[in-house]
């Protein structure tokens, strides 16, 4: 739609107008309106009324048109206005308030020229209102056009406006209607495209469907497959524990003979403490034995005695020290051996705790094949 005009429209009638309403009674003198006409001088003319009812209506050029006349001034100046109205035959051009303005300017114009400059009487339900100048008609009628002329300018430039916008839009649908050209050869591609996909994706269906029933029977093969591993691994799991109880009680006899060994060996170090004792106190004894043999006579028989005793007890050291020799040769022997087996020991145990872990694990990983195996068999 175009733009409205932002001018306010207005109805353009006499009511719109000022209007002069002087009214004269009819006992004033005629010098005293004179005075104020004088004193007034954009009033148009004036009413001469007794009481409420108006008796005529002089204008304000003939008012002073006649008063300018020869001997008029000395016969009407110090006298009423009723005079100068009973002298003055005037029929005033009467239009009601609510006349439009270029109505009322062709009324006045198609008075008799004598009466074309006189003012109007403006009424309203018959009654007098008040008057106004032909001049201040026109000058209304011409402000009017002048606002009108305005307004149809602005309307011009606002048509304008809206054409180059319409042109603008009429652009911008050329461009809209190529492009929506360019969408259908490009919908009619897409189309051609869509049917080609759609057949693939029909052929890829089919496929689809058969891969699928491959699917189905490699499920129930690799649940019959599960369905025997899972047996299997139960199998093999069993021997597994049954083995590692195997281990862990050569493990705990391996242990026991090494605590076994331990406390030999504590026997064997104090009864190899107390053959060291023996054989010092036997190597002092002997020591004396041989210092009081020395001390007595050759020829005593108690000497020869003591010899004989401190032969014994030499030999008797002699064969502690062998012994203590040969057990000490065996305990040294011995050592590597049970230090072997200690570490054979500690390995196991970390065998067996390996063993037990993998063995967790194992559990585990049936127990997962077989809840996998139960929901592919559900599915």
């Amino acid at each position: 739609m175009p733009p409205k005009s932002n001018t306010v429209e207005r109805k353009n009638i006499l009511a719109e107008l000022p209007l002069d309403n002087y009214r004269v009674e009819v006992n004033v003198l005629t010098n005293l309106v004179e005075n104020h006409l004088l004193a007034n001088p954009t009033l148009s003319g004036f009413f001469v009324v007794e009481g409420r009812e108006i008796l005529g209506v002089i204008p304000r050029q003939k008012f002073f048109e006649i008063m300018s006349r020869e001997y008029a001034r000395d016969i009407y100046a110090k006298r009423p206005i009723k005079l100068f109205l009973n002298n003055y035959d005037y029929q005033s051009l009467k239009i009601d308030i609510s006349t439009e303005i270029n109505e009322a300017v062709q009324k006045a114009l198609t008075r008799p020229p004598k009466q074309i400059y006189s003012p109007i009487v403006v009424t309203e339900n018959g009654n007098e209102v008040g008057m106004l100048e032909l001049s201040s008609l026109i000058l209304a009628q011409a402000q009017m056009f002048s606002s009108i002329n305005e307004t149809l300018v602005s309307q011009e430039k606002d048509l304008r406006r809206y054409a180059q916008k319409i042109e603008r839009e009429k652009e911008k649908v050329k461009e809209y209607s190529q492009q929506l050209e360019e969408q259908q050869v490009n919908l009619k591609t897409s189309n051609s495209l869509l049917k080609t996909q759609t057949q693939k994706l029909e052929l890829q269906k089919e496929e689809l469907s058969k891969q699928s029933k491959e699917i189905n029977l490699l499920n129930q093969s690799f649940n019959e497959l599960g369905s025997l591993l899972s047996k299997k691994g139960k199998t093999t799991f069993n021997s597994l524990e049954n083995s590692i109880k195997s281990i862990i009680e050569f493990t705990s006899e391996v242990a026991q003979i090494c605590d076994s060994f331990r406390e030999k060996f504590k026997g064997i170090d104090k009864s190899t403490f107390l053959i060291e004792r023996i054989s010092k106190k036997v190597d002092n004894l002997s020591h004396q034995v041989a210092i009081i043999s020395a001390s007595l006579p050759a020829d005593n028989s108690r000497s020869s005695s003591f010899n004989i005793i401190a032969d014994e007890i030499a030999a008797l050291g002699n064969q502690i020290t062998e012994a203590n020799t040969t057990i000490n040769s065996m305990a040294q022997q011995l050592k590597p051996e049970i230090k072997f087996l200690l570490k054979i020991s500690e390995k196991n145990k970390t065998v067996v705790k390996k063993l037990e872990r993998d063995s967790l694990g194992t559990q585990s990983a049936l127990s997962s094949l077989e809840n996998l195996i139960e929901k592919g068999k559900h599915d």
